[in-house]
């Protein structure tokens, strides 16, 4: 963290932060040093290496991690946690938390088919609006019926963000809503993919991977910004992490080409923690957003990787958004059921007061 502060403050500042960086080594070697010899811990990978999985075929390669040594885990090894493998472990860490400094924390408010009645939505303005929003990048996605209403409320930077589009524009296209309308209305960014326009939770299935693919072109070619969602159903996460980050490969492996860090945020939310009140612990979510880096490193480019904002979403509360927010691959959330409440702007704060600390 003290050395990410001072990295991101420029030449000057890592000058004068260099005796904080000193100490802090100091104590990270002495904490490394207390567990040398202990047996409660073996070392497991941050960043796994891939591979092509089984499952590439007519869709493309699969890429799958294997671990190598690097991140702390439990383990009931006699070998116990070595020094050496104690400050790779920091090195890690502290390489992930030096790369968050190119990014600024994200924070969005699904509203769903959500309030009742137009009458509500100025209360929920008004409390995104009296909120500081100035070092975090913030969105809010309104009922398709109150977009026009809201598209020009927001006084802080706040983006109105509808929650779908098609991808043929204007036209006989019933029920729909294009980037053309948006834009004119002075919207320039929207949100495809959430699961349940994928058809969870008993609704048809809307979108596919092949058709949220075109729409991100679509939507990327007319000069907007995209929040594209991911995630995995409980059925493979109980198969486990090599299963959900398959997942999220066929999920993305239409748009590697497509993904641009200032057009394009990632928005994972594992499916069973949406509406559940059930939420993934801060080391499930950030293994599996570490991961999914990981795959974008070995797709795209270690560039993206590095400077694509990835949100966590799922049940999230401002109680768990403490510790969610100070992982170093966690860069913000999209939030459901609290963002129609005022408890959102605590999320807001949480996400820009602890994003780099």
């Amino acid at each position: 963290q003290v050395l990410a502060q001072a990295f991101s403050r420029g030449p000057a500042g890592f000058l004068t932060s260099f005796p904080n960086m000193v100490k802090a080594l100091g104590v990270a070697l002495v904490a490394a040093a207390s567990f040398h010899g202990a047996a409660a811990f073996e070392i497991v990978s941050i960043t796994p290496n891939l591979r092509r999985s089984a499952a590439a075929g007519a869709s493309g390669d699969r890429f799958m991690p294997e671990q190598e040594p690097g991140l702390l885990a439990g383990s009931s090894a006699p070998t116990g946690l070595g020094l050496a493998g104690a400050v790779a472990a920091a090195a890690a860490v502290l390489g992930a938390t030096l790369r968050r400094a190119s990014r600024r924390p994200v924070v969005g408010g699904n509203w769903k088919c959500n309030p009742e009645s137009m009458k509500a939505l100025d209360g929920l303005v008004a409390n995104i609006n009296a909120c500081d929003t100035s070092k975090c990048d913030v969105y809010v996605c309104p009922s398709p019926l109150h977009v026009a209403y809201c598209a020009a409320k927001f006084t802080n930077g706040a983006k109105v963000t509808p929650q779908n589009c098609n991808f043929k524009g204007c036209g006989a296209f019933t029920g729909e809503m294009a980037v053309e309308q948006m834009k004119d209305m002075g919207i320039s960014q929207v949100l495809i993919g959430h699961s349940e326009r994928r058809g969870e939770f008993g609704i048809l299935p809307l979108d596919d991977n092949t058709t949220l693919a075109t729409k991100l072109k679509y939507i990327l070619d007319a000069g907007m910004t995209c929040v594209f969602c991911i995630g995995e159903p409980k059925e493979i996460r109980e198969k486990g992490l090599d299963a959900v980050l398959a997942e999220m490969d066929v999920q993305m492996t239409q748009i590697y080409s497509l993904l641009d860090p200032e057009k394009v945020i990632i928005a994972y939310e594992p499916v069973w923690a949406i509406g559940t009140g059930k939420v993934a612990t801060p080391d499930q979510a950030e293994e599996t957003q570490a991961a999914i880096r990981a795959y974008l490193k070995t797709a795209v480019s270690a560039k993206v990787a590095d400077d694509i904002q990835i949100q966590y979403g799922g049940s999230v509360t401002p109680e768990n958004c403490k510790e969610l927010i100070g992982k170093p691959n966690i860069d913000g959330f999209l939030v459901g059921g609290a963002a129609c409440k005022p408890e959102f702007t605590t999320i807001i704060t949480t996400a820009q007061d602890l994003f780099k600390k």
